[in-house]
């Protein structure tokens, strides 16, 4: 038997939490059917067929994760066999960080909420997944983890003697450093979405290996076909009529994915450029907050395609580090340039399909490259198009199945 299986025990995958489990279960599909390498693959054009180049066998995939949520929406494939527990996502202390989360002055008691939840899910986790471990054929094979119940997943693992790969897409485990800090020193292979997400674990945490794999997005799983996309395109534009005010969009707003500088932002843009409207989705109450600014329009729930067809320039900021701008790519794929802060991984994420600011706390900045970027549109989007090859899921599963090799090859 193959020794190339992997077992993937997570808090949430499918239905998704967020981004992150979509990009897991992007990854996992992948490597559940033969391919190449980062080595070895073709060149990938979103939506394009490529040349097949099944250079490494497939991996026996297994993946484990709360069914809390709901049912299954179809984000894996067949290959990928799912097992759920109903260990409750929520509890009495997520609950609590949750309604610190915005607070002022809160984020400590916050952090200590977040930390007394994760520790108690630990155990829990652990134990849930050691059953489901022991029910299969796991020798030789390598764990997989992410996100806020790693440590419980980890723990199991260890128990086993099996090494694990940590996934990291975001800033949860510099928040909870302490609480993370086993787990990232003791996996066999930390796997980051970037080389600048790499870059800041490896200034914090004493890891054994590191691989860089960008945040993968499945195109075509998410909006279709090329011919569609344009056509939507068109569509949109063509509704909005002739010498529209320019659009900002601005997809995900949380406390982590700059709400406060928002509040700042928005009546500045409106002194500045006050023909200018920010279109914002989401059904939270966190755009709704921004919806007392006058140039601002609260979309609520959207459907992502819509909302990218409609805009002319994508902003998205962060207030820490650790994130990969999934969102940059999703928008690149309509001609949508992107502005955004140089944390983490974001400089990879762009490209030139855009433009980096500084320091995303620097409300003038950031006008100035929503006006350059506006005026170059044109431009920029074309290079934000030929950018999210960068972040094709094929190509991501190709450095994916690259990392998971090279582990294999040294054991």
């Amino acid at each position: 038997m193959s020794n190339r299986r992997l077992f993937a025990a997570v808090r949430d995958l499918d239905p998704p939490g967020g981004g992150a489990e979509r990009s897991l279960a992007a990854l996992l599909n992948g490597l559940a059917v033969a391919g190449p390498t980062l080595e070895t693959a073709p060149e990938y054009t979103p939506m394009a067929a490529a040349a097949e180049s099944p250079t490494h066998p497939a991996w026996s995939v297994h993946a484990f994760a709360s069914h809390d949520r709901g049912d299954p929406i179809g984000l894996l494939e067949p290959e990928v066999h799912l097992t759920t527990t109903d260990l409750a996502i929520e509890g009495l202390w997520s609950k609590v960080a949750w309604g610190l989360r915005e607070r002022k002055g809160e984020r400590r008691r916050r952090k200590w909420a977040h930390d007394r939840h994760i520790a108690r899910r630990t155990p829990q986790f652990a134990s849930r997944v050691g059953s489901w471990l022991d029910g299969l054929e796991h020798t030789d094979g390598i764990g997989l983890t992410q996100l806020e119940w790693a440590p419980g997943a980890a723990k199991a693992f260890r128990a086993r003697n099996m090494p694990y790969v940590m996934f990291v897409r975001d800033d949860t485990v510099f928040r909870l450093e302490e609480r993370f800090r086993p787990v990232m020193e003791e996996a066999a292979l930390v796997c980051a979405a970037g080389e600048g997400l790499l870059d800041d674990i490896r200034s914090r945490f004493a890891i054994r290996r590191g691989h860089s794999v960008p945040l993968p997005i499945d195109f075509g799983g998410r909006f279709g076909s090329m011919d569609e996309v344009n056509a939507l395109r068109a569509s949109e534009q063509a509704r909005r009529g002739e010498g529209p005010p320019p659009v900002i969009g601005i997809m995900v707003v949380t406390p982590e994915k700059g709400l406060r500088m928002y509040h700042r932002l928005l009546p500045r843009l409106h002194e500045r450029w006050p023909d200018a409207e920010v279109h914002i989705a989401g059904g939270s109450v966190y755009p709704q907050e921004l919806a007392r600014h006058p140039n601002a329009r609260v979309l609520g729930h959207v459907d992502a395609a819509t909302f990218f067809a409609q805009i002319d320039v994508h902003l998205i900021l962060f207030e820490t580090t650790g994130s990969w701008g999934r969102v940059i790519g999703e928008a690149g794929l309509f001609g949508v340039p992107s502005v955004t802060s140089d944390v983490g991984s974001q400089r990879e994420a762009l490209g030139e399909g855009g433009v980096m600011v500084p320091d995303g706390h620097d409300a003038d900045a950031v006008i100035d490259a929503l006006r350059a970027v506006y005026e170059g549109r044109e431009h920029y989007g074309r290079l934000a198009r030929e950018h999210t090859r960068m972040v094709d899921h094929r190509r991501s599963v190709a450095a994916f199945r690259s990392g998971l090799e090279a582990l294999l090859e040294d054991r």
